[in-house]
């Protein structure tokens, strides 16, 4: 079985499931390590191998066993030229971002104190609300995100306001970048995969990201 994008010297990124599973979870794996290294410069690059043991800190033969598992889950994507999120403030562009992951438009990201970073959709008094609740949300999953997973049989780490028949009304969805945390909330259905993820995810990285 071949490494196609490797092999083909291709410029490498995460899908958008990709870019939410890089910062999904802080635990650093070497597929989150991978994905979230894919996006900590501006523009896409063609990874040699070496750039890919150094990212995943394995072998170079481990390591292009993580890209393959990678590969085959949907993960990263190949493009014959760089690509990149737009430049410019992180403001504008998680804005829109947020605005195309929700079917119904309204979006936010919030920062670990709450902080509103961006916000679409939502009226003013809502949206201090949700993002009071993200900053609860947040720092609840992180401190029992490992019993949740066992409890339930699966690693989501999304939350959900849900009305009195089960349904969502406000979903949130921790993001950790680096040493940062922030959550998604977005109303109605999600679209978690739009390209819209990727440039949100990939900003974040660029700003907030470690080299470790």
């Amino acid at each position: 079985m071949t490494l196609e994008f490797v092999g083909r010297h291709l410029y490498l990124q995460p899908t958008p499931a990709g870019a939410y599973v890089a910062v999904a979870n802080p635990d650093p794996t070497p597929e989150r390590r991978l994905l979230t290294s894919l996006m900590r410069t501006p523009q896409s690059v063609r990874a040699s191998t070496a750039d890919l043991a150094w990212w995943c800190r394995q072998s170079e033969a481990e390591a292009l066993d993580t890209v393959l598992r990678v590969q085959e889950r949907g993960w990263i994507e190949g493009f014959n030229q760089p690509q990149g999120p737009a430049a410019g403030p992180l403001e504008p562009i998680a804005e829109r971002a947020v605005q195309a992951l929700s079917t119904t438009g309204h979006g936010m990201l919030a920062d670990s104190q709450g902080f509103a970073m961006a916000s679409t959709g939502f009226e003013p008094a809502a949206a201090e609300f949700l993002a009071a609740v993200s900053a609860d949300i947040a720092s609840m999953h992180e401190r029992h995100a490992a019993y949740l997973a066992d409890a339930s049989g699966t690693s989501t780490s999304a939350w959900a306001l849900v009305d009195m028949a089960g349904n969502s009304k406000v979903g949130f969805w921790p993001l950790f970048v680096g040493s940062n945390r922030f959550v998604l909330a977005l109303g109605g259905l999600p679209s978690l995969t739009h390209p819209a993820m990727v440039e949100l995810v990939w900003s974040l990285v660029v700003r907030y990201g470690e080299n470790t």
